[in-house]
């Protein structure tokens, strides 16, 4: 019987998946090629528009004006107070669902084409395949301090005051950063695979809006109906609504959780399972890139 010898070390059997410490490693080393690559990518994008990037601020900022109109105005005025999904600060509790929702969802359906996208960067170079769909969450990282600072400019003008919990902020922004990174590795290599991917995720998206609590206050629901109270543990299920509610808790004095330490473990295992998973999975395919 013929033993079978590992490879050297150093090297990787052919078409093997690549060493976790030596693929990262590699990423590191290009950190300047992927920062220099994602703010490239901020500034080509929308440039033959008049207003260019001010429409990654402007059309958050139209959706809440078109949600609050329909959902806070129109059936608030149908309702007055006693609707149970509409918290006492609705603009605010709006703002903060809609910003924090298009921000991972940009940088995941971005991801879908980062690798598509660029064939011919990848069939002339040699680099981490991981290094292009990060740059596209690094992208959207860069393009969202103007939004950060309207989401703070609502936050104080509708009455939230600046408290301690403020400084909870980066933390969250670092767990929900960390689930877009794994989102968009997965999907880039779903798209790679099957080109129909990007045209299905508008859809998805479309219905993870919808079901993420983005424009009802869920807890309301429970705290009022005990018969739903099982909503609570169910839509930490969904990472979108976890990352939502925990800037609500950290930016909103006015909106608190039923349970908060259990959301914030959903929080941190969310994003270590997403950036894990999708970089694992996203690997796999390494040498198969810009092959098809």
């Amino acid at each position: 019987m013929v033993e079978v010898s590992r490879a050297p070390s150093g090297l990787i059997p052919l078409g093997g998946r690549p060493r976790w410490r030596d693929y990262l490693g590699a990423m590191w080393s290009r950190r300047e090629f992927t920062i220099n690559l994602a703010s490239g990518q901020l500034r080509g994008q929308n440039m033959d528009t008049l207003l260019g990037n001010f429409w990654q601020l402007i059309n958050p900022i139209l959706l809440i004006a078109v949600y609050f109109f329909v959902f806070g105005v129109l059936l608030g005025n149908l309702g007055g107070d006693a609707l149970p999904w509409r918290p006492s600060n609705y603009i605010g509790f709006l703002s903060v669902g809609v910003f924090i929702y298009s921000y991972q969802q940009r940088a995941i359906v971005a991801g879908a084409s980062s690798i598509v996208g660029n064939l011919g960067l990848i069939r002339s170079l040699q680099f981490p395949r991981a290094v292009l769909p990060t740059s596209t969450v690094i992208k959207e990282v860069l393009g969202f301090g103007s939004s950060f600072v309207v989401m703070v400019v609502v936050m104080l003008v509708s009455g939230e005051g600046v408290s301690w919990s403020w400084l909870w902020f980066p933390l969250i922004f670092i767990l929900a950063t960390m689930f877009a990174l794994g989102g968009s590795l997965a999907t880039a290599r779903l798209t790679e695979a099957v080109r129909d991917t990007r045209n299905l995720l508008p859809f998805v998206f479309r219905l993870l809006f919808y079901v993420s609590g983005i424009l009802y206050d869920i807890t309301r629901f429970t705290a009022e109906f005990d018969a739903w109270s099982f909503l609570d543990d169910l839509f930490l299920l969904n990472p979108f609504y976890v990352y939502v509610s925990l800037v609500r808790e950290s930016l909103m004095s006015t909106y608190s959780h039923n349970n908060p330490t259990l959301l914030w473990v959903a929080g941190v295992a969310w994003a270590f399972v997403a950036l894990i998973g999708g970089l694992y999975y996203f690997v796999g395919a390494e040498k198969k890139y810009g092959r098809g």
